[in-house]
């Protein structure tokens, strides 16, 4: 595969503008001017990351001002022109199409691999600065799977026979799948180890104190007879306390009510007016006769009213006088009521003793009941703890067999690179896992910045070689790398120079070694 264009706008520094690319392409520009954001523009229209791979990068990358970006790259993969356009146009995030439309799930990882797999070989230097863990899953997803019998060839016999029905469907990471698996059961039983000892202890502990006495009241049946009848006798007196009190109440509010009722009817008995209303003259002997006979009959009513009302009253004064009369501190006695509470403070200790011996027997039976059957489960989970142990040390051995069998493939394809994955304590024969860089022998960190781009172009060209696909090679600060055009690329090459003047894309007439 190989870049056939790329079509920048509002990226980086770059308002507008397209370039063209061939199999070699040279890259001049002064320093800071942009040559680097050729290949940051191919990595974000690809995955939407800047060119070391961070997300949520957009912001930083548009250009200053704009509030829309978009980056088309043109590939040729396979044979066939492929146009791939990423756009930002609202913080919603960016919108990946593939010829059009929108790019479908793991289409780009399909062509390109992960980020970290396309610029381990698209940019020298990036492989180099990746965490050892990263590294290696670089290297794994690259070379090609491992029939699971030939790592557990490789194993120790007993490792190997606790793996054999396992199913790794995916290589490295269906190991890394079942690796986390085993991790959680572990905890997970572990935990339940721990319950199973903490239950079993506390079982123990209620086994060894031995049945509890049996509950015997203290309290005889002659006092709780006593008890109740006093009880009954002062709730009788409190009863009939509250009755009188009551009483009394009420039959103020009636003699209260009945003095307004009897003053009112006094208040507003009839009188005869035999005069005219209008002009005060006597009214006509009949007509006078017939109002007085009304008047009189009305006046009767009413006094016989208030008769029968001060009659009531002084029913109530003589029944409120009755009972005001009698004793105000009728208490019951105090012994009564003494005894009364000492039983009652009795009978609730009473009641804890027997919740208590209820509690203690029922814990009793239930220690005695399940006691061997928390030995029997205690006993398999930590048989099932062992044999997770023995199985998590299997997958680890299986992935560290497996990583150093791919990698012995890996390191096959180099001419002057060695990747250490493993070192040996010549004096204990331990192997601990680790991972090192070495070209020509020496380790990476000592090598001038030529030879760690040709290092790391090594790597990229077996990367590439290991996924069988042709990718292309961007190589940054070219004029640093002596005679870069005499190393070997499995495909398309740019190179970017420092040189004054205007940004130059071009094609580079004559390539030695190509």
């Amino acid at each position: 595969m190989k870049i056939l264009s790329i079509q920048l706008e509002n990226f980086r520094s770059f308002a507008e503008v397209s370039f063209q690319f061939h199999d070699t392409t040279i890259i001049a520009y002064h320093n800071g001017a942009g040559k680097s954001t050729l290949a940051e523009a191919v990595v974000w229209c690809l995955f939407g990351t800047d060119i070391v791979s961070r997300q949520k990068q957009d912001e930083k990358l548009m250009r200053l001002g704009e509030k829309r970006m978009a980056v088309t790259v043109t590939w040729l993969i396979r044979g066939k022109s492929v146009v791939i356009s990423r756009t930002r146009a609202s913080r919603q995030g960016s919108t990946l199409l593939v010829n059009g439309k929108r790019a479908q799930l793991g289409q780009i990882e399909g062509w390109f691999g992960t980020v970290q797999e396309f610029l381990s070989v698209f940019v020298p230097g990036y492989f180099s600065s990746l965490e050892p863990k990263e590294a290696k899953t670089v290297l794994s997803r690259c070379v090609p799977d491992l029939p699971k019998e030939d790592v557990l060839s490789r194993m120790n016999p007993e490792s190997a026979a606790r793996l054999q029905n396992d199913q790794f469907v995916m290589g490295i990471d269906s190991v890394e799948f079942a690796t986390q698996k085993v991790r959680q059961e572990l905890k997970d039983t572990e935990e339940e180890r721990l319950r199973l000892e903490g239950q079993c202890q506390a079982y123990q502990s209620v086994l060894r104190r031995g049945e509890p006495e049996p509950y015997v009241s203290s309290i005889t049946g002659e006092e709780r007879a006593r008890y109740e009848a006093a009880k009954r006798e002062l709730m009788e007196l409190e009863a009939s306390q509250g009755h009188r009190k009551e009483r009394l109440r009420d039959l103020y509010a009636r003699r209260e009510s009945l003095g307004r009722t009897y003053r009112a009817l006094r208040d507003s008995l009839p009188q005869a007016d035999t005069h005219c209303h209008t002009c005060g003259q006597p009214l006509p002997q009949d007509q006078a006769a017939r109002i007085l006979k009304e008047i009189e009959h009305k006046r009767k009513a009413s006094i016989a009213k208030m008769k029968g009302m001060l009659e009531e009253g002084n029913a109530v004064k003589a029944e409120i006088a009755k009972l005001e009369s009698m004793p105000d501190n009728d208490t019951p006695h105090s012994e009564l009521v003494e005894f009364v509470q000492n039983m009652e403070t009795r009978l609730k200790d009473e009641h804890y003793r027997e919740v208590a011996y209820a509690a203690q027997l029922r814990a009793y039976e239930q220690a005695k009941e399940h006691f061997t059957q928390a030995q029997e489960d205690l006993q398999a989970t930590e048989e099932h703890l062992e044999d997770l142990k023995q199985k998590l040390q299997a997958l680890q051995e299986f992935r560290f067999e497996y990583l150093r069998a791919q990698h012995e493939k890996l390191n096959g394809l180099f001419r002057h690179v060695a990747i250490h994955l493993m070192d040996v304590n010549k004096e204990t024969g331990e192997v601990r896992e680790t991972f090192r860089i070495e070209w020509k022998d020496r380790p990476y960190r000592l090598l001038s910045y030529s030879e760690k781009i040709r290092c790391d172009i090594e790597i990229g060209r077996a990367l590439a070689q290991a996924k069988g696909e042709a990718m292309p090679v961007y190589v940054d600060n070219a004029e640093s790398v002596q005679h870069l055009m005499d190393e070997t690329f499995s495909g398309q090459v740019m190179a970017a120079y420092v040189a004054n003047g205007t940004l130059t894309v071009s094609q580079m007439p004559e390539v030695k070694g190509a």
